[in-house]
C-alpha cells in the first residue's frame, strides 16, 4: 500500500466528519493505494459511533484513554502503507498529495516531509526556503513520515501530551541519518477549532516541553539554552502586556523541573543538527 492517513481525534465529531470527507474526495476511491485511520483518544461526544456508521471502511482504533499526540503511535502500528500522511482532525490535503509522495520516493533519506500548512495559527508561510534545505521541525497537522524511519526512530515521544512533538521527533529523526524537508507544493488547510484549545495549556505544555528538549537532548549547553529560551519567551510576552501568558509559562516551568528527573540523557549529534541548519 502506498500511504495511511493517520488521525487522531478527540471530542470534534463534526470536524472528524469533515476531515474524513474531504479525504475521501482526495484519494478518490484508490482504496488499494491508501487506507485511512482513526485513533479516537476516548471521545465522549459519539465520535466513534460516527465513524463505525458513516465510514465503515476507516480504520477505527477506540483508545480508551485521551493519550494526547502519542496516539499517533496507535495508528502508525497498524499502518499498511509505505508513508503514514499525518493530519488533525481539522485539517486536511487541498492538493498535493501525489506529487509530495513522489518528492519522498525520489528522496529515500527524507524522513519526515513537512507541507504547505495554509491556515490556522501557525503556518508556512514564509518557509519559502530553497529546494532539498533540510530542517528541524514540521507542524504537526501535515506532514508526512516515512515507515522506514518510525521503524527505526519511533513515533512521537510518550512523555510529551501536547505541543512541541514535532520538534522532539525531528530531532530524532535527524539524529538519525535522515532529514526533514519542507515541501512547498502539496497544500495543507487547518480549519483550526476552537474545541480544546486554551492559551494556558498551550504556554504551559509548551514551556514544559521545550525546556525538557533540551535538557535531554543538549545536557553540554542546557542550561544556557534553557535560559535563553525561557527570557526570550517572558520577554515576548511582558512587551505585548500578555502578564497572565507570563504566569502559564512560569507555571511550565515549574512542571518541567518536577519531570526533569525522569528525563533520560540522549545527546543529540552535533554534526547532525549544524547539517540540517546548514
Amino acid at each position: 500500500m502506498k500511504a495511511s492517513f493517520v488521525i487522531v481525534n478527540y471530542n470534534r465529531k463534526n470536524e472528524l466528519n469533515i476531515t474524513i470527507s474531504k479525504t475521501n474526495e482526495l484519494i478518490n476511491n484508490k482504496t488499494a493505494e491508501y487506507e485511512i485511520i482513526v485513533v479516537d483518544n476516548a471521545s465522549a461526544d459519539g465520535s466513534a459511533e460516527m465513524v463505525k456508521t458513516t465510514f465503515p471502511d476507516v480504520v477505527l482504533i477506540e483508545n480508551p484513554i485521551n493519550t494526547g499526540a502519542p496516539a499517533w503511535n496507535l495508528g502508525f502500528e497498524k499502518a499498511k502503507g509505505d508513508y503514514f500522511i499525518i493530519i488533525d482532525d481539522d485539517s486536511h490535503i487541498e492538493a498535493g498529495l501525489e506529487e509530495a509522495l513522489q518528492y519522498m520516493a525520489m528522496r529515500p533519506k527524507i524522513g519526515v516531509l513537512a507541507l504547505n500548512i495554509l491556515t490556522g495559527p501557525y503556518t508556512s508561510a514564509g518557509w519559502n526556503m530553497k529546494e532539498e534545505k533540510n530542517i528541524i521541525g514540521f507542524i504537526g497537522c501535515g506532514a508526512i513520515l516515512r515507515r522506514e524511519t518510525y521503524e527505526k526512530i519511533g513515533g512521537y515521544a510518550d512523555w510529551i501530551f501536547l505541543y512541541v512533538n514535532e520538534w522532539e521527533l525531528g530531532l530524532r529523526c535527524t539524529n538519525a541519518g535522515y532529514n526533514v524537508q519542507y515541501f512547498h507544493n502539496c497544500k495543507v488547510v487547518h480549519r483550526t477549532s476552537s474545541t480544546h484549545r486554551s492559551t494556558k495549556r498551550l504556554d504551559v505544555y509548551v514551556t514544559k516541553h521545550e525546556l525538557a528538549i533540551i535538557y535531554k537532548y543538549f545536557p553540554n549547553r542546557q542550561w544556557e539554552y534553557m535560559s535563553r529560551v525561557t527570557l526570550n519567551n517572558l520577554k515576548r510576552m511582558i512587551r505585548a502586556k500578555e502578564f497572565k501568558r507570563v504566569w502559564y509559562t512560569i507555571i511550565g516551568l515549574k512542571d518541567f523541573w518536577k519531570m526533569k528527573s525522569t528525563l533520560v540523557y540522549t545527546p543529540a549529534s552535533k554534526q547532525r543538527i549544524e547539517y540540517s541548519y546548514s
